[in-house]
């Protein structure tokens, strides 16, 4: 079941999810509050932040595991 949904966190909750998992670069940080908290999608959201969409995907699914 996914927890985290396109446009629907705020980027006080995105940023204390950050905070517990693994350290996470600055270019990954942007792009998942691009897709998380602004709603655009996941391939944009990579492209516009010079992420490699495997590497977003990773970072997005890890952070699901945190909100279990």
């Amino acid at each position: 079941m996914k927890y985290l949904h396109k446009g629907a966190q705020s980027q006080e909750r995105l940023d204390a999810l950050l905070s517990f998992g693994k350290s996470t670069s600055e270019d990954i940080k942007a792009a998942l509050s691009d897709y998380l908290v602004r709603g655009i999608s996941k391939t944009n959201a990579a492209t516009l932040n010079g992420v490699q969409g495997p590497n977003f995907t990773r970072a997005l699914k890890r952070l699901e595991v945190c909100c279990r």
